[in-house]
C-alpha cells in the first residue's frame, strides 16, 4: 500500500514545484475575469470567441455559459503581467463573427450587481 502512495505524492510535489516556479518567473499570479458578452446570436459564437482569445498571449483558459437573451458569460484565466482585462475586452470586440469574418458583432456588457431590496 505504501508503494502506491509514493508516486501520487511525487506527482503532487512536482505540480506544486512547477506552479511555484512559474509564479516566481512571472512575478504575478494568474488571474480570472468574468466578462459578459452580448450580440451572440447562435451557439457557434461562443466557441469562436474562445478560440480567438486562446490564441492571445497570456490567456490560459476560457469557459463560457450557455447563451441567454443573446449574451453569454465568459470566465477567462490569464497572466496579468502579459495581458490585462481591458485588452481582453478589446480582443473580444475585435473577434470576427462566425458568419462574416469582416463583421465584429460582439460587445462587452457591464455586469449589473443585483438590486438591493428596500425594507
Amino acid at each position: 500500500m505504501m508503494n502506491k502512495r509514493i508516486p501520487a505524492i511525487v506527482v503532487v510535489l512536482l505540480v506544486f514545484l512547477i506552479s511555484s516556479s512559474l509564479k516566481a518567473q512571472t512575478g504575478e499570479a494568474v488571474k480570472k475575469a468574468i466578462i459578459k458578452v452580448g450580440n451572440i446570436h447562435c451557439d457557434n459564437d461562443m466557441p469562436t470567441i474562445k478560440k480567438y482569445l486562446l490564441n492571445k498571449d497570456g490567456i490560459y483558459d476560457v469557459t463560457y455559459t450557455d447563451r441567454v437573451h443573446s449574451a453569454s458569460m465568459f470566465t477567462i484565466t490569464f497572466q496579468s503581467d502579459v495581458v490585462n482585462q481591458m485588452q481582453i475586452e478589446e480582443a473580444i470586440e475585435a473577434t470576427p463573427g462566425c458568419d462574416d469574418p469582416d463583421d465584429r458583432p460582439y460587445r462587452v456588457r457591464k455586469i449589473r450587481s443585483p438590486k438591493k431590496r428596500k425594507s
